[in-house]
């Protein structure tokens, strides 16, 4: 397999169109792996911890949490978003020190937007591990001619209640693989694959296989698994993308996952504070006091700038999809143990 440490993901929309660049993934010389979407014009947006209780949830057949229990952050620089081989995953800015980032040298509790999840060495089972939602495709970049990319063509792609001609949503998957786990891999002429069964809470349904294109993150000894699949989106923009992280929940415990939405047109945002370095609010973000916390789960790490959740009403134009045939928060769409 290639020993690149860079790789760049584009999707082609239809048969004869352009081909999109849609996110990039870079390895981190064996401290993990980073994903960016810089290839959209949005530069403001909402990064936010929605809060997730899988019993609750599932028993009342919703698939996100209400907006109002989110933490949530504006940030005017374009965020991407870090999954270290420890389990530390976090939001940071893709031009270096734009965004407040890193963890606390004495505690180790993160500055910014960021939780503990699993470690790469037993990373999540159930589910994808990073996705990215893209919508209005057209407003992405164009792939120069010759450039390398790994590339989903329009038979490629999988559809969740919808088809060619009404689809309108673009979902990447990343799936991480244990440190130092070899899965059986075809190849596709220099793209290495795999076939995947999906777990039944990420939308799998029996006899369900997926195809995975695969990277090898090599410093990290971790093969990651890509596929995309597509599903109708009512979005209040023309264009834009979601990037979603690993969570710190479970099946009999609650917690937070990580969600990034640009352009944050989507999100009201009056009373929220900023992730920015320099930022006109005089109680920075990272400086938000700890004691005034506010959390309804059992103590864990969250690793929040504040944890702390701001009233915030319910945005009547909030995205709904037709996944499944469930209305939803846009996500990852992946549920996590």
């Amino acid at each position: 397999m290639s020993s690149d440490r860079k790789w760049t993901i584009a999707i082609r929309p239809a048969a004869g169109e352009k081909l999109r660049k849609i996110t990039k993934i870079i390895g981190l010389n064996g401290d993990g792996f980073s994903v960016l979407t810089p290839y959209h014009q949005a530069r403001s947006g909402f990064l936010f911890k929605p809060r997730i209780d899988l019993r609750k949830l599932l028993a009342s057949g919703l698939q996100w949490a209400p907006f109002e229990e989110s933490v949530g952050f504006t940030a005017d620089s374009r965020a991407k978003l870090t999954y270290h081989v420890d389990g530390f995953a976090q939001f940071s800015s893709e031009d270096p020190g734009k965004i407040i980032s890193g963890r606390d040298p004495k505690t180790g509790e993160p500055k910014g937007l960021g939780l503990f999840t699993h470690p790469l060495s037993t990373p999540i089972v159930s589910g994808a591990s990073v996705g990215v939602t893209v919508w209005g495709i057209e407003e992405f970049d164009v792939a120069g001619e010759g450039e390398r990319t790994i590339t989903f063509e329009p038979n490629d792609v999988y559809y969740r209640n919808s088809t060619p001609k009404d689809a309108n949503t673009w979902h990447l998957s990343v799936h991480a693989f244990a440190i130092g786990a070899v899965p059986p891999l075809q190849f596709d002429g220099e793209q290495a694959v795999m076939q995947y069964q999906p777990h039944p809470i990420a939308g799998g349904v029996p006899g369900s296989v997926l195809r995975l294109k695969v990277i090898r993150l090599q410093a990290e000894r971790v093969y990651l698994g890509l596929y995309v699949e597509r599903f109708i989106g009512a979005w209040p923009v023309k264009s834009g993308w979601t990037l979603n992280g690993p969570g710190n929940y479970g099946k009999d415990r609650p917690g937070h996952t990580l969600t990034a939405i640009y352009p944050r047109d989507l999100i009201p945002v009056a009373g929220r504070d900023s992730l920015d370095r320099m930022t006109s609010n005089p109680t920075d973000a990272g400086q938000v006091a700890m004691q005034d916390a506010e959390s309804a789960s059992p103590p864990q790490k969250t690793g929040t700038v504040a944890e702390r959740r701001v009233p915030v009403k319910q945005s009547k134009r909030k995205a709904r999809t037709k996944r499944q045939g469930k209305t939803a928060e846009p996500s990852n769409g992946k549920k996590q143990a």
